[in-house]
């Protein structure tokens, strides 16, 4: 493995279009926009108040790892 010798120095315009490739957009985090509930009671309890079904993400593992 070869060692880098020179250091990366940002400049403005190199860190504006490297912040626009990493920043979230705000269509990829619309699900923030969501009541959710991580007591499963309270849930049950709000979606009856209204009518409506649960949605329920479960599973076993990190979240992460989508074991």
């Amino acid at each position: 493995m070869t060692e880098r010798k020179t250091k990366w120095k940002p400049d403005p315009e190199t860190m504006d279009s490297l912040l626009s490739l990493i920043k979230s957009k705000p269509e990829e985090v619309r699900w923030t926009d969501i009541g959710w509930e991580t007591d499963l009671w309270a849930a049950r309890r709000r979606a009856a108040a209204v009518n409506r079904p649960m949605f329920i993400w479960a599973m076993n593992g990190n979240p992460l790892g989508c074991v």
